[in-house]
């Protein structure tokens, strides 16, 4: 019952949707006493007061969530504070065919030592080929590496976060990672970082030109920032992705409408198109650092193209809350042309 009533009164605590209505589905129809030892194996931890039996697999390995971190350590010693300080986890992420010792047994057996359940529990889906789970019978796994090296491995991060909604199974095409590789990443991303770089290195030597904001590309970025945010938190990472990629395609449509080769063909529009290179230059800051978590190796060549490392700091110690502050690159900064982040790709045998 109060298992039941904890899911009923916090929604968010079992999720996605489907997961929390199994759980609650399964408590509604009655729950009986589990065993927690075995007799009829000899491997695991012996019971004390009877050696004939050995502690239940998964009674044992649960445990470990909360010992690991200091449960059971003395008080006043480093265990106990670091029990202190990390209990209750925020999310436990598992895969849906576990969720049931996760979401059930386990904060059962934590409300039965009066400790704090974890604030969430996550079920992930399978990574489906064909529609079908992946066998080895079936001969229908694929293994990471041959994504990876064809792809890159920020390619392979990107789109198992992008393409199937965190939660959900999920199919894994060929097909359908080539088309975005080369349309969201290549065409879109790629091509952004690229030309920034290009355009401030062939008509101001290389230098940002002063800071300049424009305002629409200001309140979008704004905008993106809180809505990526709390997409990424809620575990949505398809969401967040999805809005950061769309706040790229109006930075692309931004460079577009101003064609600033077109305004630097006119000296008396020099500080037009200074105000255009550096609206980009910023918008792609942000970029950089809002894709960061999910391609950081791409991110932190983009970075150093930008001068950013010197004037800012490490990408990686970059904020989210401050990523919308418009005009952290300052002027004067040095603009590198980057390698190609997404080269093209070799057709497949």
């Amino acid at each position: 019952e109060p298992l039941l009533a904890h899911y009923k009164a916090n929604p968010d605590a079992c999720q996605p949707e489907s997961a929390r209505n199994e759980v609650i589905s399964f408590l509604e129809g009655g729950v009986s006493d589990l065993s927690i030892s075995r007799s009829t194996f000899d491997w695991g931890i012996p019971v004390p007061w009877d050696l004939e039996q050995v502690v239940y697999v998964w009674f044992d390995a649960l445990l470990n969530y909360a010992t690991a971190v200091g449960l059971g350590d003395e008080p006043n010693t480093p265990g106990a504070a670091k029990f202190a300080q990390t209990w209750p986890a925020d999310v436990h992420l598992v895969g849906k065919d576990i969720l049931r010792f996760h979401a059930v047994i386990w904060p059962a057996m934590l409300m039965a030592a009066q400790l704090p359940v974890p604030k969430k529990v996550f079920a992930h889906g399978w990574l489906l080929v064909a529609g079908e789970k992946m066998s080895k019978s079936k001969l229908t796994g694929i293994a990471a590496s041959d994504i990876t090296d064809h792809f890159g491995v920020d390619a392979f991060r990107y789109y198992f976060l992008r393409a199937i909604p965190f939660g959900s199974d999920g199919s894994f095409s060929w097909e359908d990672m080539s088309a975005r590789y080369t349309s969201e990443l290549a065409n879109d991303f790629g091509n952004l970082a690229s030309r920034s770089a290009a355009m401030v290195e062939k008509y101001c030597a290389g230098i940002l030109p002063p800071v300049a904001q424009d305002a629409t590309l200001a309140a979008a970025l704004t905008a993106t920032v809180a809505k990526a945010d709390a997409a990424m938190c809620a575990l949505d990472f398809q969401g967040g992705i999805t809005a950061i990629m769309d706040f790229c395609k109006q930075v692309n449509g931004f460079v577009t409408e101003k064609e600033p080769w077109v305004v630097a063909k006119d000296p008396a529009r020099k500080v037009e198109l200074d105000a255009i290179l550096y609206n980009i230059a910023e918008a792609t800051r942000a970029l950089a650092v809002l894709l960061y978590p999910v391609m950081p190796a791409t991110c932190e060549i983009l970075w150093q193209s930008l001068g950013a490392e010197e004037k800012l700091g490490a990408i990686g110690k970059q904020r989210i809350d401050q990523v919308a502050t418009w005009g952290q690159l300052p002027a004067g900064a040095k603009i590198t042309k980057t390698p190609v982040l997404f080269p093209r790709l070799e057709a497949v045998e």
